[in-house]
This record gives structure tokens, C-alpha cells and sequence, in this order.
């Protein structure tokens, strides 16, 4: 297996959890789609956080 560039880096997401978290949200959730896509989506209920119902390593281990 070939090592490739992340699709986000860590200082990144680190930034963008941190922003929301100061802008007054509850929670934030980075969402990185097969296609190339970055989803960020931040809620005021830390309960939307998960909204899988299951472990967030479920699809990636798929």
C-alpha cells in the first residue's frame, strides 16, 4: 500500500474543532467522503456528535 498525502492534516481539524468550540457549539464532526469531499458540521447537542448509533471506526474498517 502506497503512502498518500492526508486529506486533512491534523493542525487542521485541531483548528476547526477548536473554532467551533469557541464559537459556542457543543460538538463538531469532520466527515471525509470517498470522492475527496471535507464535510464540517458543527451542533449546539453534544448527542448529535454520533449520529450513526454505532462506533465511528465501523465504516473504516469496512
Amino acid at each position: 500500500m502506497a503512502n498518500r498525502a492526508a486529506a486533512i492534516k491534523q493542525a487542521d481539524a485541531k483548528r476547526l474543532f477548536k473554532a467551533a468550540l469557541d464559537a459556542g457549539f457543543g460538538a463538531a464532526k469532520i466527515t471525509l467522503h470517498p470522492d475527496g469531499r471535507i464535510e464540517a458540521t458543527a451542533s449546539f447537542s453534544e448527542a448529535a456528535v454520533n449520529t450513526n448509533g454505532g462506533n465511528t471506526w465501523d465504516d473504516v474498517l469496512k
